[in-house]
């Protein structure tokens, strides 16, 4: 995303509510022009309910989206410069690609001379020249996305929402569609937002990521960031492969903080914590050391249960002696943790992330509740 991008979509503290079911939660969250913003996270937390409040097929049961600087929660979704490509395309079987991809402008009752040009542009963007006379049935599942996209890029639309678009596809269509639509948002210059489950999709497409969980939005940033520097417990967890040790602060220096686990002693990041503050250790296993001897600051220790060769990597397991599983991958070449043999576990500082515990952030909130009622009492 460039620098001093112009917000095209502003969702600010908006609700949504299913009876009692609190489906998004106070989000907040800008999109700018021309980005690839993907919306992640898993089933049911809410992504796709915030895609359908952006293009207008649901309203906020409170809170603002903005689309071009005008709140547009009582617009229809024709009345939004956004278009819809959903997961199942929405085609109509009884009409050609042509006629599918010029559905739109026929029903805005555009010149028919407009209508052949435009339509001869989006059909060569999508790279589906000679498809114009056949029907859906007769197309493959990568050749049906692409007409989506067609009928849907013809309105020259500033948002293009993709609802899971890739889902139907076998993994290699995937992965080459996955390519194929990144190029084509650079190619067109407009804003992407897609909704996925898949971490991998979304690391690969996007120039940021939105991280949802139970209808809270928990991160948004770029996807080195997002993989690199994960805010929560959740994100750490589902984002990629996380070896996560549950830690209290003992002591801390300008350097490191020792902390105490389950598990053993560890070193972490010196931070801003608090002596016995509660908190997660997130270090990927790529990052994630052994050794035979003992490392100063760590006394985590363990059996390597088995090391598997995966091509490009071995990927080792090591069980610690608190049974917590610890995944160490090693690239070909380098030497690897032997099964049935006891390593030390270790880490540079630079390579962990701390993460404060939501527990802790609550006792936190109560305390504060409770010395600010004291305060009431005896003001």
């Amino acid at each position: 995303m460039q620098e001093n991008a112009k917000p095209i979509v502003e969702i600010i503290n908006v609700n949504k509510f299913y009876g009692d079911n609190h489906i998004v939660k106070d989000l907040n969250l800008v999109i700018y022009e021309k980005e690839f913003l993907s919306i992640l996270g898993p089933s049911g937390c809410g992504k796709t309910t915030l895609l359908r409040m952006i293009a207008g097929f649901e309203r906020p049961t409170d809170g603002v989206v903005l689309i071009e600087g005008e709140n547009s929660v009582n617009k229809e979704p024709f009345e939004r410069n956004i278009n819809t490509v959903f997961q199942n395309y929405a085609l109509f079987p009884h009409m050609t690609v042509y006629d599918n991809v010029t559905y739109g402008l026929r029903m805005k009752k555009v010149p028919k001379d407009e209508i052949k040009e435009r339509t001869a542009h989006a059909i060569s963007i999508v790279r589906l020249e000679g498809f114009e006379k056949r029907y859906p049935a007769q197309l493959s599942g990568g050749q049906k996305q692409r007409v989506a996209i067609a009928r849907a890029i013809i309105n020259n639309p500033k948002v293009l929402l993709l609802d899971e678009p890739l889902g139907a596809l076998d993994m290699k269509l995937r992965k080459q569609m996955q390519m194929e639509l990144k190029s084509l948002q650079k190619k067109l210059g407009i804003t992407f937002v897609f909704v996925t489950h898949d971490q991998e999709e979304a690391l690969t497409m996007s120039d940021r990521i939105a991280v949802m969980n139970k209808g809270v939005l928990e991160q948004c940033d770029a996807p080195q960031k997002i993989y690199d520097e994960p805010a929560t417990k959740f994100i750490a967890d589902f984002i990629g492969e996380s070896n996560l040790f549950e830690a209290v602060v003992q002591d801390e220096n300008e350097i490191s903080a020792q902390l105490y686990s389950e598990a053993g002693e560890l070193l972490g990041k010196a931070e801003d914590f608090e002596r016995e503050e509660l908190l997660y250790v997130c270090v990927r296993p790529e990052k994630t050391l052994f050794s035979a001897v003992p490392v100063e600051g760590f006394s985590l220790c363990g059996f390597v249960k088995e090391s598997v060769f995966l091509g490009n990597v071995i990927k080792s397991i090591i069980i610690l002696t608190n049974g917590q599983a610890v995944k160490i991958n090693t690239q070909i070449g380098q030497p690897a943790p032997q099964a049935g043999t006891m390593q030390h576990i270790y880490w540079d500082v630079k390579d962990c992330v701390m993460i404060p515990a939501l527990s802790n952030k609550i006792f936190k909130y109560l305390e504060d509740i409770k010395y600010n009622e004291e305060l009431k009492i005896n003001g």
